[in-house]
């Protein structure tokens, strides 16, 4: 999740960071979807981001790249919904992991939480109940959908 300027950004970074993101969710989606197929059942979450809704500065690469996750999961949901798969994706907020902290995002706590409706700052262990929805019987009508996960912060 790096924090570049715009103008800093070059093109090997944008790839960088798409491959990280985009085709890391493209090559997860396409070998698993392939097993549950065979299955005739599955789950596949995605992992976006809420930075998609608020047009973070000095994130263009990474939120891009998190947008392309956004319309891959709707589309595949589409393509792969015949087959009993679930696609949803899950858009955190900022959240307090050990790479965040010792990262310029850091800094950010005290803003990001200023805007959200619920205060404090977002722990993975916030996250995780919402990826357990996702992959549960509970959630069996539920496809190509987007949950934001970040305290109320992105409120649409």
């Amino acid at each position: 999740m790096p924090f570049t300027a715009w103008d800093d950004t070059d093109f090997a970074e944008w790839r960088r960071i798409h491959r990280v993101n985009l085709d890391g969710a493209f090559l997860m989606s396409k070998a698993s979807s392939e097993m549950m197929r065979e299955r005739q059942f599955g789950r596949i979450i995605n992992i976006c981001s809420n930075t998609i809704f608020a047009g973070t500065p000095n994130m263009a690469a990474y939120v891009a790249s998190k947008g392309g996750i956004l319309g891959f999961t709707r589309a595949l949901a589409t393509e792969v919904g015949q087959f009993n798969i679930t696609v949803n994706a899950v858009t955190p907020g900022l959240t307090a992991t050990e790479g965040v902290k010792a990262s310029p995002h850091n800094n950010a706590f005290d803003f990001v939480e200023s805007l959200q409706a619920l205060k404090g700052h977002g722990t993975p262990e916030d996250i995780a109940p919402a990826v357990a929805f996702l992959a549960s019987d509970g959630a069996r009508w539920i496809t190509g959908q987007t949950i934001n996960v970040d305290g109320g912060h992105m409120r649409h």
